[in-house]
């Protein structure tokens, strides 16, 4: 019975497994964030699609992507943590959005700017099979969307995590 059951679990996380990728496979972020200007560059594009980037923060999705669902009760959290500081949550089918695409290799995606629209964040909601509030990059973080004090230039891009992402095709 003992062996069986740890059969399971071996089967279980190896399958899990299977199913995780790196949420920067292919290093197109990482590229950008070595020549030091993706937030110069990201900012005009959110402001063309999103407007004011005061305190704002933007959950990126893919329709087709079957780990949409392990995100959602997760990113539902963060919406209402974001309207509770006074934030606006915006929400972008990155396939509806083609120049975005240099700076969101894989989705569900985050990306959060404080009040002075300064990047605070970009990248996953969190690792691991179950992308949830255990595993969060996300949740320490929304404090600083209305401290009144600015984040630190480049904010943190995340390029090394590996959880249920789908990769976004250029």
């Amino acid at each position: 019975m003992i062996l069986w059951f740890a059969s399971v679990l071996v089967a279980l996380f190896w399958l899990l497994d299977a199913r995780l990728s790196w949420f920067d496979n292919q290093g197109r972020l990482q590229q950008q964030v070595s020549h030091g200007e993706v937030e110069e560059r990201l900012k005009p594009l959110l402001e063309r699609t999103v407007g004011d980037l005061s305190a704002v923060v933007v959950h990126v999705f893919s329709e087709d992507c079957p780990c949409n669902w392990r995100t959602r009760s997760h990113q539902q959290l963060i919406q209402r943590r974001v309207t509770e500081r006074a934030g606006r949550n915006v929400e972008l089918d990155i396939d509806q959005h083609e120049a975005l695409k240099a700076y969101i290799p894989s989705t569900p995606a985050v990306i959060i700017f404080d009040d002075n629209e300064q990047l605070i964040y970009l990248g996953p909601y969190a690792d691991g099979a179950f992308c949830n509030t255990e595993s969060s990059f996300v949740e320490a973080l929304l404090p600083q969307l209305s401290a009144g004090t600015a984040a630190p230039k480049g904010g943190w891009i995340n390029t090394v995590a590996k959880g249920c992402y789908c990769a976004v095709a250029i």
